[in-house]
């Protein structure tokens, strides 16, 4: 009998996991003292080095080649080039503008409050690097490749006695047909699935799946995605030495998002929030109107993965 396991996570996260999430190239940094060394002007409008490295910091280089130098510098006068006309068309004084300047001013404020007094200061050690590698064999050493039926269907639809049915099934067409037995609609496609792809906290559950195992996931919007697995492949391993700046990366981040966290539970228990819609309040009792400029929570302190 194939084994059926109910995962934890919304949906399987097929965009990949923050663990592996490419690095955006980002220049958009302003500012740089006039005593910094001129690389690069527009217009008679100075590009500094401290604009470049803030560039290179931002798009996570780690080492500088002339060919990321030049990637850099283009990316840096295109920006002036727009900030340059977007000043001359008067941008800087439209409404919409203003209101979007005052947003990323909030969530800048709350970034860096973050980065400064809420995550831990202390550096990711080899030891806790090398221990992850070996924890989870199916990101690094084992690697395996996933293919799976899906059958999404509403959750409803899925009553205990479907789910004690589906407990036997041990192929695609068993899946199917405990489904069209109960009369019960469902869009179905097959997926390639790589181990990044899958939901970290529950890559254990996955290096033990066999073909022929279900997972079901519940989704948002009353909706189940039930996964039968129809092929198991090995895949090419990979390294510690290629592996320690994912997992640096990712354990990093995770760190800071535990820490924030712990930071807004203390900071809710000792603030007051009050909401103005009852439909707003996660479980509160809405007592009063809030005072003018009051909002709801403000932006999230904790570091996405990947993300």
């Amino acid at each position: 009998m194939a084994a059926i396991l109910t995962t934890r996570s919304a949906a399987v996260r097929l965009a990949g996991v923050a663990l592996f999430a490419p690095l955006l190239f980002s220049c958009g940094q302003g500012g740089g003292g006039k005593s910094s060394q001129v690389v690069a002007t527009v217009n008679g409008r100075e590009i500094t080095v401290t604009q470049l490295n803030r560039a290179f910091e931002t798009a996570g280089v780690r080492e500088v080649t002339p060919e990321s130098r030049k990637r850099a510098l283009e990316s840096l006068t295109a920006e002036e080039l727009l900030v340059q006309a977007a000043l001359d068309n008067k941008i800087d004084r439209d409404a919409a503008f203003v209101q979007a300047l005052e947003q990323s001013k909030r969530q800048l404020l709350a970034q860096f409050f973050a980065e400064r007094m809420v995550y831990p200061k202390t550096v990711i050690t080899s030891t806790e690097i090398s221990d992850y590698y070996n924890r989870e064999p199916l990101l690094f050493a084992k690697r395996r490749k996933f293919k799976f039926t899906t059958f999404q269907a509403d959750a409803a639809d899925v009553t205990a006695a479907v789910h004690q049915e589906l407990q036997g099934v041990n192929s695609v067409d068993s899946v199917r047909g405990v489904l069209e037995k109960h009369g019960i609609k469902y869009v179905t496609q097959v997926a390639n699935v790589s181990p990044e792809q899958l939901p970290v906290d529950e890559l254990d559950d996955y290096a033990k799946a066999q073909v022929g195992d279900l997972f079901v996931n519940p989704q948002t919007g009353g909706q189940v995605l039930l996964m039968s697995v129809t092929s198991i492949d090995e895949d090419v391993p990979m390294t510690l030495e290629r592996a320690k700046p994912l997992i640096e990366e990712y354990l990093t981040n995770s760190r800071n998002r535990k820490a924030a966290e712990e930071y807004l539970a203390r900071a809710r228990a000792n603030a007051q929030i009050v909401y103005t819609k009852a439909e707003t309040a996660p479980g509160t009792t809405v007592t009063q109107a809030a005072p003018a400029g009051d909002t709801a929570p403000g932006p999230t302190l904790a570091s996405t993965a990947g993300k």
